[in-house]
């Protein structure tokens, strides 16, 4: 049997004024509170159909019907729920093809069962700030020159370690603790010299969170929509040309913890901007879960705007123009 998600059904129905939509075809006289009519299901006097603005609710005194629009449609329009509850949704404005699934939380159950996925337990230790009080504020000249603006970058407190010649920056879980440091090397033969591209300082187990979380979970709310890079310098560069609604994952695929943590964020659209090497059908697996909770979009180069697969290269890094245009066609995931 088809389930409908409670939560978006009450949003549908919190959209619509049951008053202002039943005065079309009825005519109310307030009563206190209340704005009362003759109720059509029966053989009504003195009028005993109450509707209630402060609730969005209605009630007959004389048989016992009520309840909300939806309610309202299938009592007196003779529709069906479903019918109902389509006709609702393009009065509200949503997309229908969103309700048409079980509620969270058993999807939650099933995806479990299903996927057998399981909450990791991971044993990390968090620090205090002033940790971060060693290595020292400042803007690399090698990513001023890419376009990043120095403020943004203070905004992500990214830093320096000179021991190390690298960049660095805080990473957050989920719960925003401080739980270590990730750095980036600045030296360009990194591969020659044996040394890796970027680096976890402190042992951080399963990426169960997002870089830009703990600076962007407001802008992202806000805007209803998130979008994803694979890296912090990405979404650094997207936020001077206004997108300050990102995450970064850390990696090229979305994991079974960060889909937890997209679903629980309950926005409307997820968009995935990752490298243009990255295969569409490794994005496509990445999201089947997802597509079931949100609606999930992903940046399609099809006109090869960032060159080729070879030259890995971010949505953003062809500058904003680029970025706009591919943002703008963006792809949903069907």
């Amino acid at each position: 049997m088809l389930q409908y998600d409670n939560d978006a059904i009450i949003e549908i129905c919190s959209r619509i004024d049951l008053l202002e939509y039943a005065s079309k075809i009825n005519n109310f006289e307030q009563k206190g509170d209340s704005f009362f009519t003759n109720c059509s299901k029966h053989i009504d006097l003195t009028p005993s159909l109450s509707i209630t603005p402060s609730k969005n609710l209605f009630h007959c005194f004389s048989c016992g019907i009520g309840g909300n629009v939806i309610n309202w449609m299938m009592e007196f329009e003779g529709l069906t729920f479903p019918q109902a509850l389509n006709k609702a949704a393009k009065l509200a404005d949503m997309d229908i093809s969103k309700l048409k699934q079980p509620t969270i939380l058993s999807l939650f159950k099933k995806l479990k069962k299903d996927n057998d996925i399981k909450p990791k337990e991971i044993n990390r230790e968090t620090f205090s700030e002033s940790m971060l009080d060693k290595y020292e504020i400042d803007s690399p000249q090698e990513w001023l020159d890419e376009g990043i603006d120095p403020f943004i970058m203070y905004k992500y407190n990214i830093r320096i370690d000179d021991k190390a010649n690298r960049i660095i920056y805080p990473v957050y879980d989920k719960d925003f603790n401080l739980i270590g440091v990730k750095g980036r090397t600045r030296y360009k033969n990194y591969k020659e010299l044996g040394l890796q591209k970027y680096q976890n300082y402190h042992k951080i187990g399963t990426t169960d969170f997002f870089v830009g979380m703990k600076e962007n979970i407001n802008n992202i709310k806000l805007k209803d929509e998130v979008i994803l890079f694979e890296g912090i310098k990405s979404g650094m560069k997207a936020e001077a040309w206004g997108f300050d609604n990102w995450l970064a994952c850390e990696t090229s695929c979305i994991n079974d913890e960060q889909v937890r943590i997209l679903i629980e964020l309950k926005v409307k659209d997820v968009i995935v901007a990752f490298d243009n090497d990255v295969k569409f059908i490794k994005i496509k697996e990445c999201v089947k879960l997802l597509k079931k909770f949100t609606n999930v979009f992903y940046i399609n180069d099809k006109n090869k705007l960032l060159g080729n697969k070879e030259d890995k290269m971010s949505p953003v890094d062809k500058g904003e123009d680029v970025w706009n245009l591919l943002y703008k066609e963006r792809v949903k995931l069907k």
